[in-house]
């Protein structure tokens, strides 16, 4: 088998809510159907599509996390996508965790984990205490994991499922709900390439443009490349421009003087090799080694993952929802001015409020992390009430991030 993957696909009831005049399924399969199947069943991939479970407790998601295995048969694979029906909640966390352990058990070369969401899990519990440390380290690192958030316009929730990937250390992208279908697929495709989960050759330029800005020929010899070599890259046809002492350097020029200055003339490899590693590139060759590196055990150049990047959100009246403010300390707290709701009807209040004495102590410029109060059962719901707003009544669980503001 070359490589293990997982399709977590999103089969929330969320998913039938409209984007313009298009369900959001409708879209998601357009995107599976043109970006994602492409890339995957390829010969000998073994491709399986997982769908949400019912529910949140452990015992029921192992049985409900719904799995076909396709092989590498794209037709059959997008029939089930285009029948799948969307009614159930978002157990997006012991979804992730089944799909990991799946992957433990399948010998592969490569095991890659693609995860569409519309949404955050719904289920109150740590992602932590399903997916450790410990098969991070052992599993998951050797995993390529890419998750999509799709048309989540709430930047708490974004935030969420960003820290969620950067735990497993994956990587993120929103497709936002004002991207037309077409820019949807750009930022897919891309993403797909960047992660390792498309093989296809030639690799997308690093950058399209620069900041305008030109060189001399004296100052790019200080920094440690000469004119002659520089005419040598040229004479040997993998320069695009001819380098001339009377004209300065554009910035897409230095660029890639750079980057073939460092293969020829750096590396000390076999003049052959480069030129087998340039054909898996497009020309002009406008890439940089901060951006691509050269895998040897599988000959191939890859894409540096880049970082997972949350949003942030300014505090101000009308939007105060909780944040990774930047260069702001985030405190430790637990939340024990809440309700205690009951699981299956978010509505019904089945407690009465729990000490309200500790809302004094609550700094209304800072953020806080949820932790659970230890007289609180970790399966039920938390939200804030009364003076205070928060998101939308969203729904609190440990490792949240919050701001409160009085009304």
């Amino acid at each position: 088998m070359k490589r293990y993957i997982e399709i977590v696909y999103d089969n929330s009831g969320s998913m039938n809510n409209r984007i313009g005049n298009k369900r959001k399924f409708e879209i998601a399969q357009e995107l599976f159907e043109k970006e994602i199947l492409p890339t995957i069943a390829l010969d000998n991939d073994e491709v399986v599509l997982r769908l949400f479970g019912k529910g949140c407790g452990a015992e029921n998601s192992h049985s409900e996390s719904l799995t076909s295995t396709y092989g590498n048969n794209r037709n059959e694979m997008l029939s089930r996508i285009k029948t799948i029906t969307h009614n159930r909640n978002t157990p997006l966390y012991f979804t992730i965790a089944d799909s990991i352990n799946e992957c433990k058990q399948i010998d592969a070369i490569e095991h890659l984990i693609f995860v569409l969401t519309d949404g955050y899990d719904n289920c109150s519990i740590n992602y932590q205490e399903l997916i450790s440390q410990a098969d991070i380290e052992k599993y998951v690192k050797h995993f390529k994991i890419l998750l999509v958030q799709f048309a989540i316009d709430a930047e708490f929730t974004s935030n969420n499922l960003v820290s969620l990937t950067s735990y497993l250390g994956g990587q993120a992208i929103s497709l936002e709900r004002n991207n037309t279908i077409s820019e949807m697929r750009s930022k897919l495709k891309k993403a797909l390439k960047v992660s390792g989960f498309s093989t296809k050759l030639p690799l997308d330029h690093c950058f399209k443009t620069l900041p305008d800005s030109y060189l001399s020929w004296e100052n790019i010899e200080k920094i440690g490349i000469d004119f002659h070599q520089a005419l040598l890259l040229y004479n040997k046809k993998v320069l695009s421009w001819v380098p001339d002492l009377s004209c300065d350097v554009d910035s897409l020029q230095l660029a890639e003087l750079k980057f073939l200055f460092g293969l020829y003339f750096k590396t000390m490899l076999p003049e052959d090799l480069i030129l087998t590693m340039l054909g898996q590139l497009k020309t002009p060759y406008y890439y940089s080694h901060e951006c691509i590196y050269w895998d040897f055990y599988t000959a191939r150049w890859k894409y540096f993952i880049p970082q997972n990047e949350t949003k942030y959100i300014p505090d101000t009246e009308s939007n105060y929802e909780s944040a990774l403010d930047k260069g702001e300390t985030t405190n430790k707290v637990k939340i024990n001015y809440v309700d205690i709701l009951d699981s299956d009807n978010l509505n019904k209040v089945v407690d009465p409020p729990i000490n309200r004495d500790n809302l004094e102590n609550y700094d209304g410029y800072k953020i806080y992390r949820v932790e659970l109060a230890e007289t609180l059962d970790p399966t039920y719901y938390l939200m804030p009430m009364d003076d205070f707003d928060f998101d939308y009544n969203y729904i609190l669980k440990p490792g949240d991030l919050v701001k409160f503001k009085r009304r």
